[in-house]
């Protein structure tokens, strides 16, 4: 029997796991046997020789001691079979294989008495050496003992590898499962997917139908809502046409009354005859034309849109063809302009009129010569001022080409910031004065290869055109300009700034210009530690 060492529990010899705890059973821990009770040994024979001592017996020789022989249990004296721990097989074969061939180590255990033990034959036994039988036995229970921890071995061994493939086998099933799993989502998500495309594809078709119904309902309305316009202006052009007649016919009954009717004779119905193709027709009656009026229409009259008469504005129809005057535009009156130029025609005189002899005066030489003299007058006065907007007009237009300096130099500069950097198209690169401060009294001279006319001046003020190293620093507020002209004179322009970041331009205007100096006036948040800067100065002129 093996016992647990968890529980305590007993189990057999072949079982490798506890039944009650399922711990492992090593084979390393005890085993419960059972062995018969010891036969009692017979009593000594009583000495032949009165009075002469028995001879004492040979000491017993101790068996070797194991090393952990573990606990033992008292055996009951009086009991049958009685019940004792050995140690393992595995620990018995590993003591036994320590102590072949070592004689026998004396016993540790309290001799009786020679008195009491040397005529005992089962003490005597005891103390006997081993033979070669028992180490045969004890041989073979070393080779069973190293077959069952191989057997051991195999087992647990053979139980890892099934632990180790039905763990992988779970794994293997978990990972399938998940791939399936995730298949299933894919396919699932590919389904969504596809199901929303065909949802949007639906609704963008139906929105496409929805707007061309929509169109097409719209077309329609506004085709009848058209053709509805259409017969509403017909019907009105045909209701004014029949008011116009209405009215017509009522004129002409005011103005001629028809004769009464008279009864008309039975005429015999008359056909047509047959007209031979060819045959000269007798020419119709022409409509008479209405007459001329002698004068034209005078202003406010109604003119007859049907024989061009006046008519007074009182009169509901034409005094002449008796069209109605409903729609008649009223004459204008000519402006006086136009009566200068173009006079009306004067009404014919009688027969027989003469007209009394006069000097006519000369109106429209006199007019013209007098418009001609005050233009000529007004250009002389104003020369200059016309002058001046001429050149505006050129250097507007003509005047926005750059002009490039030849030279460069400064009264002073700082060793990162030259003189050259004023003008080097970067506007992060700038020219202060070596001097801290204000820097008012310094300034950069520039000469040109070429006279030409300055119309503009763009200044970038400051180190930067970037807020934040604009701000680190001073920037100027005015800078007095001195432009050297090609005959030697020289003309001051002042260029104020403002104190803000970016390309700020001044207009001038100066001929001739050979060479310019900028000289700092006055600075924006001048302190004794920073630095007035220029980043970039620009001129540009015409030639």
């Amino acid at each position: 029997m093996i016992v647990c060492p968890s529980c305590g529990s007993r189990n057999e010899d072949d079982e490798q796991f506890c039944g009650e705890c399922g711990n492992y059973l090593d084979w390393d821990e005890v085993q419960v046997v059972e062995e018969p009770a010891a036969v009692a040994a017979p009593a000594p024979a009583a000495s032949s020789v009165a009075g002469t001592a028995p001879a004492p017996a040979p000491a017993p020789l101790a068996e070797p001691a194991p090393a952990d022989p573990g606990p033992r249990v008292e055996r009951a004296p009086d009991a049958g079979p009685s019940t004792r721990e050995v140690p393992s097989p595995r620990t018995t074969a590993r003591h036994q294989t320590a102590t072949d061939g070592l004689p026998p180590a004396p016993s540790t255990a309290s001799v009786p008495a020679a008195s009491d033990d040397a005529s005992d034959p089962a003490v005597a036994a005891a103390a006997a050496p081993d033979t070669e039988q028992d180490v045969a036995e004890r041989a073979a229970a070393a080779e069973r003992d190293a077959e069952a921890r191989a057997a051991a071995e195999r087992a647990a061994a053979d139980q890892a590898a099934a632990e180790r493939a039905t763990a992988e086998r779970r794994a293997a099933e978990r990972e399938a499962a998940d791939r399936a799993a995730a298949e299933k989502a894919a396919a699932q998500k590919a389904a969504r997917d596809e199901e929303a495309a065909r949802q949007a594809a639906a609704d963008a078709a139906a929105a496409q139908q929805a707007a061309e119904a929509r169109a097409a309902a719209d077309k329609a309305a506004a085709e009848k809502a058209a053709a509805e316009r259409e017969a509403e202006i017909k019907a009105a052009e045909e209701k004014a046409a029949q008011e116009r007649a209405a009215r017509t016919a009522a004129a002409a009954a005011l103005v001629a009354p028809p004769p009464p009717a008279r009864p008309a004779a039975p005429v015999a119905a008359q056909q047509p005859a047959a007209v031979r193709p060819g045959t000269p027709q007798a020419p119709r009656k022409p409509r008479p034309a209405p007459k001329a009026d002698d004068a034209p229409p005078a202003p406010g009259d109604l003119v007859c849109g049907h024989c061009g008469a006046g008519n007074a504005p009182t009169r509901k129809f034409c005094r002449r063809c008796g069209t109605s005057l409903a729609d008649a535009p009223v004459a204008q009156r000519r402006s006086w302009w136009s009566r200068l130029w173009r006079p009306d025609p004067k009404a014919a005189r009688a027969a027989g009129y003469r007209p009394p002899r006069r000097r006519r005066f000369p109106t429209r030489p006199v007019v013209a010569i007098v418009v001609i003299g005050a233009i000529v007058a007004a250009v002389l006065a104003f020369r200059p001022e016309i002058d001046r907007a001429r050149i505006s007009l050129l250097d507007r237009f003509q005047g926005n080409t750059a002009v490039n300096p030849t030279q460069i130099a400064a009264s002073s500069e700082l060793p990162e910031r030259p003189a050259a950097q004023i003008r080097d198209g970067a506007t992060n690169l700038a020219w202060s004065p070596a001097v801290p401060g204000d820097g008012v009294g310094q300034f950069v001279d520039m000469a040109f290869a070429q006279p030409f006319r300055l119309t503009r001046v763009l200044v970038i003020p400051g180190a930067s055109d970037v807020e934040k190293d604009f701000l680190e620093g001073s920037s100027p507020r005015v800078l007095t300009l001195t432009a050297t002209t090609s005959a030697g004179t020289q003309q001051t322009v002042d260029l104020p700034l403002a104190d803000r970041v970016g390309l700020q331009s001044v207009a001038t205007s100066i001929d001739d210009v050979v060479a310019v100096r900028l000289t700092i006036s006055s600075t924006y948040r001048a302190t004794p530690e920073t630095h007035v800067a220029i980043a970039e100065v620009e001129f540009r002129g015409r030639s």
